[in-house]
């Protein structure tokens, strides 16, 4: 009861800038535990080449596409209607650049909030001077208590934006780092079924 005390009477204390601070923080952790869960979950796929061809051959189903991309590139290729000639090659390329917006999605969210943050401690910042500077307008600098409130304001925002952003960033890079490598697999992937549906063509 006493953190939760402690807590109150801080945002309290950070001024009416501590909730959109407060809403901003809750929105990119969000966001970024559900980015972590999806590469978590999407990290542990495995499609090989041999269940790969399985699959384009009718002989076994795809995993569901929400197993993670490269499930989610063969169900797209095996869906177009078209497939099944010259075009395979374009058809798969497209397949695999399809998924390029369930690799990237919330990261622009994620990186655009924590640089929010900080912006908003600077508005408190400034919230803050301002009314420091119309209490020494009104009573002068001989009311140190007076000037406590404002004062006070202008560092707790200033320290909480901090406190959302610099942790906020880190995460938005690792994740991005995650992505990368998921891309990375993907088109390891793309190039192997790629090579397999030239030497189909070839026969």
């Amino acid at each position: 009861m006493d953190f939760l005390e402690n807590a109150w009477f801080f945002i309290l204390a950070g001024g009416p800038v501590m909730w959109p601070l407060l809403a901003v923080s809750l929105w990119l952790w969000t966001l970024i535990m559900a980015k972590s869960l999806w590469l978590w979950r999407t990290g542990r796929e495995h499609i090989d080449l041999v269940l790969a061809t399985q699959c384009l051959l009718g002989k076994a189903s795809p995993p569901p596409p929400e197993t993670g991309p490269m499930a989610g590139a063969l169900e797209y290729f095996m869906a177009q209607p078209g497939r099944g000639g010259k075009a395979d090659l374009s058809l798969w390329e497209m397949s695999v650049r399809h998924q390029a917006p369930r690799l990237w999605r919330h990261m622009d969210a994620i990186l655009i909030l924590a640089a929010a943050a900080p912006l908003l401690g600077l508005l408190g910042t400034v919230t803050g001077m301002i009314d420091t500077f119309e209490v020494i307008g009104i009573f002068g600098t001989g009311n140190a208590q007076a000037m406590a409130g404002g004062i006070s304001e202008a560092l707790i925002t200033t320290q909480t934006g901090l406190m959302v952003a610099i942790p906020g960033v880190l995460a938005g890079w690792a994740l991005r780092r995650g992505v990368r490598k998921q891309i990375n697999r993907l088109l390891s992937f793309q190039r192997a079924v790629a090579s397999w549906l030239e030497s189909r063509e070839a026969f």
